[in-house]
């Protein structure tokens, strides 16, 4: 009788839009109040739990989704500035932080991969050099994606517009088909790869996905600076092992039925003939993406911002009109990310400026008293690691979470820039572990190759593989460069 009600009511709330809506919206309000009552601990300003009361309710704002996430965003916003706990010009001015513009025209930039077929060209070129087995295929889906993601700075826009369509289109041109329980027969192999390197290819560059930058920005008022190059030659090692025992480990946890493809460079081949011979645009794209990744390289030894040299990228891409002006007014959905992000940003700075951060860092500080730098090293970082278990979203879980942890680290002795970076990886490359952690991921399962279970159980063991890659791979390599 109770499984019937249950189930009465999930089917119930689950047809009623309205209902559901106000729930949730209910349990936004009780959490906010719940945390604004909370009593102030010495050292931390009376604004510190309201502030984070709103921040936390954002959060199970995003889970429930009773409306568009830019509509909550700028709804906290509003309650922010309405009770006092910010200040209106802080809380406008927050729209123009440098770091929310890379994000916005190194996105826009990169739409010139679609609307050109340059990032299908690419794709398909991997696969073509590369497809004979069903091994080196799956390599080939992880070299485009080593190639798109400097270039392309979201891997959301990545799986949508390349990499997904990619899988999805040579799986099925093999004759396998989620529909028809067909998937085992390499369809389920390549969207675990596709899935896995649209991730980890996020954690190699500062330009791949946009919770990189964030963090970056994160890492300043702790007195850590990170360029484009640094970034890379920190996770080239680990994040390109990682890289290349990913389609090994999935070949072993999910073994395709189908071993030897010789069709498929075949297949490759004749996707590019379909194409329409590259024009002046692509060639005028691949010039623009040579010259800014060049710059995001060796930009910070002449004094030239990241976000500099991407609105120069977009400037260059309209003048020659490779993307028109309503490219950019039509990117809704980029700046939406830009909107809610700075809000976000906001609430994250100002509970570090209400002593809430380091309040929480101190007490956990004294948990961790008696024990070396690399052991606490290795405990926040696998804690932090879990919690994209709960946290939705890379540049949600950066956050939540990265100032306190960070700070954390640097109290107990940790190297500074060592501890950020090794957070700053985490947070890019744990995207997978759930099918809601990234926004990604349920592109990927919508396809159907993938069910829930087989995710949970692959994401387990890849995690704690690469977690250990990460942290004592990455550690050797940190340690013989210099960095501790």
């Amino acid at each position: 009788m109770a499984v019937m009600v249950r189930r009465f009511m999930f089917d119930y709330l689950r047809e009623n839009t309205s209902l559901r809506r106000v729930l949730a919206v209910c349990v936004m309000i009780l959490v906010g109040l719940a945390f604004s009552v909370i009593p102030t601990p010495d050292g931390v300003a009376p604004k510190a739990y309201p502030t984070l009361g709103i921040f936390i309710s954002l959060i199970f704002g995003l889970l429930l989704k009773p409306y568009p996430t830019i509509v909550l965003a700028l709804s906290g916003l509003f309650v922010a500035i309405a009770f006092g706990l910010v200040d209106p010009s802080e809380g406008f001015r927050c729209f123009g932080e440098p770091v929310l513009w890379l994000i916005a025209f190194s996105s826009i930039a990169a739409k010139s991969f679609v609307k050109t077929n340059l990032g299908q060209r690419l794709a398909c070129f991997f696969l073509r050099k590369t497809g004979n087995n069903s091994l080196s295929l799956a390599y080939g889906l992880v070299l485009s994606e080593v190639t798109l993601a400097p270039l392309i700075p979201t891997n959301t826009a990545r799986a949508a517009c390349i990499s997904i369509p990619l899988a999805v289109s040579v799986s099925e041109s093999l004759g396998s088909f989620p529909t028809d329980n067909t998937e085992n027969r390499i369809g389920k192999f390549l969207n675990l790869c596709n899935m896995q390197a649209n991730q980890l290819a996020s954690a190699l560059f500062l330009t791949a996905i946009g919770s990189n930058p964030v963090v970056a920005k994160m890492m300043v008022p702790l007195g850590v600076s990170i360029s484009w190059g640094e970034w890379f030659f920190m996770a080239c090692l680990p994040g390109g092992l990682c890289l290349l025992i990913l389609p090994l480990l999935m070949y072993a946890l999910a073994p395709p039925e189908l071993k030897k493809i010789p069709q498929a460079a075949d297949l490759a081949k004749r996707r590019l003939k379909e194409m329409p011979a590259m024009d002046a645009k692509e060639i005028i794209t691949v010039c623009v993406f040579t010259g800014m990744l060049l710059f995001w390289i060796v930009g910070s030894k002449f004094g030239i911002p990241t976000v500099v040299v991407a609105l120069g990228g977009v400037c260059v891409l309209l003048l020659t009109d490779v993307l028109s002006f309503d490219d950019v007014c039509g990117a809704r959905d980029i700046w939406n990310i830009v909107l809610w992000l700075a809000i976000f940003i906001l609430l994250g700075d100002k509970l570090t400026e209400y002593g809430l951060i380091q309040h929480y860092s101190g007490a956990l500080n004294a948990l961790l008293q008696g024990y070396s730098w690399q052991v606490v090293l290795f405990i926040v970082a696998a804690i932090y690691y879990c919690a994209r278990y709960v946290l939705p979203g890379n540049i949600m879980h950066a956050c939540a979470m990265f100032p306190a942890f960070a700070q954390l680290l640097i109290d107990r002795g940790v190297p500074a820039k060592l501890g950020c970076m090794l957070l700053a990886f985490i947070t890019a490359y744990c995207g997978y572990v759930t099918p809601y952690a990234s926004s990604s991921c349920p592109l990927v399962l919508n396809t159907g190759y993938v069910d829930q279970k087989l995710w949970w159980k692959v994401g387990g063991i890849s995690g704690g593989l690469y977690f250990c890659i990460w942290y004592f791979v990455g550690g050797l390599w940190w340690k013989i460069t210099g960095y501790w």
